[in-house]
């Protein structure tokens, strides 16, 4: 008979021997969605049956074999909140919480009406208008596979959910929106060669951005300048060493108070900036 804490141990051990960076938190966590459990109620599981140590093995040698663990489970936290995730779209990251933060304090200041671009799962619209709510919100996502994760996730809520390349998203918005959030692809596509296995899993088009990660973010800039209204705010995701980059983009794009914001690791990682008044 396997009880949970063996079957954690037995599951830390097969990771960690797999090279699996976090062994012992992938395996509370496989532990967990194979018992369906939360992680507070570990301790007082009981024996796994035959049908759930089938279950964990089969979820382990996933995860060995290359598949994020979030797509193993199909579902990823973020923030106060969680979305559903699997092949084809993004996976949100930690580090993108604190530019979700930034969004949600702009909201509750008075600001209203909110774009996300490259919405994915659409993980920072809810986390908005779970923690903010203003009075009306989209999310632009271009990719079908993507995009069917965002429907889902989206249910329940009053976000708008748009299917459309950000380039020319919702025209008749222009010039009205008072904030635009996004975490767009950046990656260059030479940096490839140096992700891991479970990072290339997730799609390329939601990862790298041309030669020097740029493309997408000067599409970003844009459309950010055509939507929002004069005073209007955009909060932009980049890479840590893309710092300098996207600040002069971002002055070339005629943005003004441009600030560069750390993430929980104190790494640069997002820009924030307002349209001028004057064009």
């Amino acid at each position: 008979m396997t009880s949970a804490s063996q079957a954690i141990i037995g599951a830390t051990a097969q990771l960690k021997k797999a090279g699996i960076a976090s062994p012992k938190a992938e395996a509370r966590s496989l532990v967990c969605f194979a018992l369906n459990l939360e992680p507070t109620q570990l301790l007082l599981a009981e024996t796994l049956s035959p049908t759930d140590i089938h279950r964990l093995d089969e979820m382990i040698a996933e995860r060995i074999g290359g598949t994020p663990l979030q797509y193993v489970t199909g579902e990823a936290f973020f923030r106060k909140t969680s979305v559903r995730v699997g092949p084809g779209v993004f996976i949100p990251r930690p580090e993108t919480e604190v530019l979700a933060g930034w969004a949600i304090d702009q909201v509750r200041l008075g600001y209203t009406r909110v774009v996300e671009l490259c919405a994915g799962t659409g993980a920072i619209s809810l986390a908005i208008a779970q923690e903010s709510h203003p009075s009306i919100q989209w999310a632009v996502e271009s990719s079908e596979t993507a995009y069917s994760y965002l429907l889902e996730n989206l249910i329940g809520t009053s976000i708008i959910p748009v299917q459309a390349d950000m380039a020319t998203a919702l025209p008749e918005l222009d010039g009205t929106v008072d904030l635009v959030v996004v975490n767009p692809p950046y990656l260059p596509e030479s940096s490839a060669k140096d992700l891991p296995s479970d990072v290339l899993a997730e799609p390329a088009a939601a990862l790298f951005s041309g030669e020097d990660g740029m493309d997408a973010m000067k599409t970003v800039l844009r459309t950010a300048r055509r939507l929002l209204r004069p005073k209007g705010e955009l909060g932009v995701e980049h890479g840590d060493d893309q710092e300098l980059k996207v600040q002069r983009l971002f002055a070339r794009a005629r943005f003004e108070e441009i600030t560069s914001w750390p993430d929980l690791s104190s790494r640069p990682r997002f820009i924030t900036a307002r349209k001028p008044d004057v064009q």
